[in-house]
């Protein structure tokens, strides 16, 4: 086990959601690829400012829509092409109210029991 799954409060799990992230100058699309109750792994093609607060919209297939804040805590590069390079958005919830959080926890409890069996 390496030392980063160690010091995670929660176990990621793994998905393909689409996302909004708003910040005064844009909106930025992108897809979910990771998440726990306390942030997100986004894939995008580009990064959000790090300074600041961005507004998030989370599209779960069959549930309503949540709005969330949060703010990057990192950003790398996963790869590039031709057309551009995707990049990855480590962000952390600031604000995230208690059905949405109930959302995510029962998202996250139900990837990692189909993981199990």
């Amino acid at each position: 086990m390496s030392e980063q799954s160690e010091r995670r409060e929660y176990p990621r799990a793994e998905v393909k959601w689409p996302v909004t992230l708003i910040t005064p100058e844009a909106q930025i699309e992108g897809e979910i690829e990771n998440f726990t109750p306390k942030g997100l792994f986004v894939s995008c093609a580009e990064v959000p400012p790090s300074e600041g607060i961005l507004r998030i919209v989370i599209k779960v297939p069959g549930r309503p829509t949540m709005n969330v804040a949060g703010k990057v805590i990192w950003s790398t590069i996963i790869d590039t092409t031709e057309s551009g390079a995707r990049l990855g958005v480590g962000i952390q919830f600031t604000e995230v109210s208690k059905s949405d959080l109930k959302v995510l926890h029962e998202a996250a409890t139900d990837y990692h029991r189909d993981e199990e069996g």
